[in-house]
């Protein structure tokens, strides 16, 4: 996978092989972090507590990639002494990685509510929480390709979308609020759905920071 930032030719080939590796990392997290959010919500639309603990575990391999690619690339940066291109490179992955193993955090917390809520009274404001977790992962997705490009363009697209997700939130917050005060929903259902859908916003807001990470490498700002 090419990167046209830092993908030219350095004097030390087993430098630009730890670089790629560092890509690499970024990118199985980034798979991993979207793949653990579809399936907390299906685990949750199937009231499949199997597939839920599987999701809760998945957060183990995660939390070990960040480490991994934490431990690479200081140990890039104290070696090989990066320029100032290839270092804001690092650095901004090192916050990548941070971003993405929150992201796998909130798929775990959301699978874990299954058994907290009453099936049948998510149901009518299941779409909305879905279409957040949709949105959300896409915005992760096109954060992670505004940074195998090197994009600014996708990268601004990504920060510029966040003000959707913030208004899905609010419309889920305005929803659950509703059914509570005309007793379509009970309290305990309502605020679980409201903590949901502020899991979700934070996945968007994870995605931003992804995003002003790549401005941060292509900028120095």
């Amino acid at each position: 996978m090419s990167h046209p930032v830092i993908d030219r030719p350095h004097t030390v080939s087993s430098y630009d092989i730890q670089l790629a590796e560092v890509r690499s990392i970024i990118n199985q997290m980034a798979s991993q972090a979207r793949a653990m959010l579809s399936g907390g919500l299906d685990a949750l639309q199937k009231a499949d507590k199997v597939a839920a603990l599987q999701v809760v575990a998945q957060d183990k391999a995660i939390d070990e990639l960040e480490r991994s690619l934490e431990r690479l690339a200081l140990l890039i940066i104290m070696s090989r002494a990066p320029m100032a291109q290839d270092l804001h490179y690092l650095i901004a992955a090192i916050r990548i990685g941070k971003m993405l193993e929150r992201t796998g955090d909130q798929a775990k917390r959301i699978a874990r509510r299954l058994d907290g809520f009453d099936l049948v009274e998510l149901g009518p404001r299941f779409p909305l929480v879905r279409a957040m977790e949709q949105y959300a992962a896409a915005m992760v997705a096109k954060a992670i390709e505004s940074f195998n490009t090197a994009s600014h363009d996708l990268a601004r697209e990504v920060i510029a979308s966040d003000a959707k997700l913030n208004a899905m939130n609010q419309s889920l917050i305005l929803s659950c609020r509703a059914a509570m005060d005309q007793g379509q929903l009970s309290s305990g259902d309502g605020i679980q759905l409201i903590l949901m859908g502020k899991q979700l916003e934070r996945v968007g807001d994870y995605a931003t920071n992804i995003a002003s990470d790549v401005s941060y490498i292509l900028t120095g700002q």
